[in-house]
């Protein structure tokens, strides 16, 4: 079972040094783990929609109305990190001018709003294997120069961590069905 500590503690023995037991066990490579590894986290799951860091909700109307554009605002869930689709519109695709996400709300007319995003997983035991393993990649090229302090070496770990994103990516979608084209789609409906 994978955790916060054991992908951490992977990357170090990569790199040659001792594993952590926590986050707040003292020394520098705890506290530089625990600083690098929450901000990654978020940001390799912001990075793609993976499948165990995809949430549906409908979200209820604040009280509070935006000053102009849009009947109704809704504040975004505590764990969302990105926008997938809401309602029927995926973010990104034709239609998208129908609602807007501003600081922590989306903006947009209506009583309830259906979205799907991507949320901050930091159960990484629900995680898929893939991940985990790009997670791992990720901490070390993270950690490589200030454990070793060799530039050398954490260009070629970021160079190994993005090729392994792609094929990671490629793994995750395979998955999930591609969307299909709507009839009223304007690439369609332009050649009829």
């Amino acid at each position: 079972m994978s955790t916060s500590i054991s992908i951490c503690s992977n990357a170090l023995l990569q790199l040659g040094k001792a594993p952590i037991a926590s986050f707040s066990e003292p020394g520098d490579l705890a506290r530089l783990c625990s600083n690098l590894y929450g901000p990654e986290r978020d940001s390799i799951l912001r990075e793609n929609d993976w499948n165990c860091a995809i949430k549906r909700d409908v979200l209820a109307p604040m009280a509070t109305t935006p000053a102009f554009g849009f009947s109704a605002q809704f504040a975004l869930p505590s764990d969302y990190l990105r926008m997938i689709s809401i309602g029927d519109w995926k973010v990104g695709m034709p239609a998208c001018n129908r609602f807007k996400v501003e600081g922590r709300r989306i903006l947009a007319s209506g009583t309830a709003l259906p979205i799907v995003y991507v949320f901050r997983n930091d159960q990484e035991a629900t995680w898929d294997s893939k991940l985990v393993e790009l997670m791992t990649a990720r901490m070390l090229w993270k950690l490589a120069y200030p454990v070793t302090q060799s530039t050398t070496l954490r260009d070629e770990l970021k160079a190994e961590y993005i090729a392994m994103a792609k094929s990671a990516r490629a793994i995750d979608a395979q998955e999930n069905p591609s969307d299909a084209l709507s009839d009223d789609f304007t690439l369609i409906t332009g050649r009829m």
